[in-house]
């Protein structure tokens, strides 16, 4: 999905006045980064807000929107993975 349909489902999801709409990424080293988001503030207009969005997207190593249809799918084949690894985190602080 691009950034203005990932945009435009979560706008349309929302009942909040901000979003954060997280990404998934490959650093330099290869390694998933799954924490990162892009934080929406709807007051300051749709185009502001998927441009922010697209330069994102940009981004060397941006995978997917976690939001989008290809992430749903994503967290969805890598559950148990990813489940175990912030389990590590937030048990174990490594």
């Amino acid at each position: 999905m691009t950034a203005r349909e990932v945009y435009y489902k979560v706008y349309a999801i929302s009942d909040m006045p901000v979003a954060m709409i997280g990404f998934t990424l490959k650093d330099k080293n290869n390694v998933l980064q799954l924490g990162q988001s892009v934080w929406i503030k709807f007051s300051d207009g749709h185009e502001v807000n998927i441009k922010r969005m697209e330069k994102v997207q940009k981004t060397r190593g941006f995978m997917l929107w976690n939001n989008s249809s290809e992430g749903e799918e994503f967290f969805k084949a890598h559950a148990k993975e990813i489940g175990r690894l912030f389990a590590n985190i937030i048990l174990k602080q490594q």
